[in-house]
């Protein structure tokens, strides 16, 4: 499913629990490294902005903090991103305590219990299938069944939502019984495009902040955008998948450091074989822009792989300044007239939404790269 269905499902979920309807824990399902994190607390985000609250990540509060939010619970939006496996049963059931000099105990409940009794929010139960321990499983089932953390009633303006890796990706997952599972609504979540991850990208980080050749080589070799996800016998045991979040990582990290050893240390040990496969691949050189477009004919012995750092390259200069289409007509120009298609498709690929139609409008009177576009396909466009 892709993202924008995603963030509906969460949506109707959680209006359905505002309006008191059946209590559906939506449950994220899909491989590791993928966003699903992210795509929930994005998810919570805007849902408190939209109530008019503030956002509060519970992993960042004190004890102070969780006190003065109880004191004003409905000025306030909770996020809590919690691992079952880090819990002990008795933290969510609650620590019997003696109340007010009684003979009783009643169960002092978590800070997380009260807050979300009280105020709006999010409770996120990450790797849900991962957990194993059949006392903590009837605590984690007691929440998303009945929502009650322990004995204390959620909050009506407050959202279960569950996420785990599946069985075909995870070698220790454990399956849900029938009676429960239609207490999850499961939803199966996509890895994003690479033009979502990009643009994600440029708006969590800034596109100066991570390195571009890195997308270059993902629309060269789309396949490894997600890889080596699947548990098999032939895997070592600790070569790392190949996931956005991976990618990510080595985006950010190869902007900020050009030598040899380190990018090479930080591709194999963050993506594993694919890390290997973009080392050769970025061990292609290529002019810079200016030197492109001064004599485009430059291309023409080019490898495959260097005609996607050469695309990226000029698209990156377009995408950065407007000013810089009138200078790569020339460079359009020369590229179409080779019908060099997957070169103009690539280029086409890596610039934004406006360039793209402002590029479109600078070269449209020439009958030869249109008739070039035509031919690669107007779905970019």
């Amino acid at each position: 499913m892709r993202l924008e269905d995603v963030r509906k499902r969460l949506g109707l979920s959680f209006a359905m629990r505002v309006e008191g309807l059946e209590p559906i824990t939506p449950h994220l399902i899909g491989p590791p490294g993928i966003g699903k994190s992210a795509i929930v607390r994005d998810f919570a985000m805007k849902k408190a902005k939209e109530l008019g609250r503030e956002f509060v990540d519970f992993d960042a509060l004190s004890p102070d903090g969780v006190e003065k939010m109880l004191q004003e619970p409905d000025r306030y939006f909770v996020f809590a991103d919690k691992r079952l496996t880090g819990f002990d049963p008795v933290d969510v059931s609650g620590i019997p305590r003696p109340v007010n000099g009684s003979k009783y105990v009643m169960f002092l409940p978590l800070a997380l219990a009260q807050l979300l009794s009280k105020c709006a929010g999010v409770l996120f139960l990450d790797e849900f299938l991962n957990e194993s321990r059949p006392n903590m499983q009837a605590q984690a089932y007691k929440i998303v069944r009945d929502y009650k953390i322990g004995d204390v009633a959620l909050n009506r303006y407050a959202l279960v939502v569950a996420a785990s890796n599946s069985s075909q990706h995870s070698s220790i997952s454990n399956s849900i019984p029938k009676p429960l599972r239609d207490r999850f609504d499961f939803v199966e979540v996509e890895p994003p495009s690479l033009e979502a991850w990009a643009e994600w990208m440029d708006a969590a980080y800034g596109a100066e902040k991570w390195c571009r050749d890195v997308l270059a080589y993902l629309h060269w070799r789309m396949s490894d955008f997600l890889t080596n996800v699947t548990d098999t016998v032939e895997d070592n045991g600790y070569e790392p998948p190949a996931t956005p979040r991976g990618w990510t990582y080595v985006a950010l990290a190869f902007a900020r450091t050009a030598d040899p050893q380190m990018r090479a240390s930080i591709a194999k040990g963050k993506l594993g074989r694919a890390g290997e496969t973009l080392l050769a691949f970025l061990s292609n050189k290529v002019p810079e822009f200016e030197e492109l477009i001064r004599n485009p004919q430059v291309v023409s012995d080019f490898k495959v792989e260097q005609k996607y750092l050469a695309a990226m390259t000029v698209a990156e200069a377009i995408n950065k300044a407007s000013e810089n289409i009138q200078k790569s007509k020339k460079f359009v120009e020369y590229i179409s007239s080779t019908d060099d298609r997957e070169f103009i498709a690539a280029l086409f690929a890596f610039l934004k939404k406006p360039r793209r139609y402002e590029l479109f409008a600078a070269v449209r009177d020439n009958r030869t790269v249109v008739r070039a576009l035509e031919l690669t396909g107007n779905a970019l466009l």
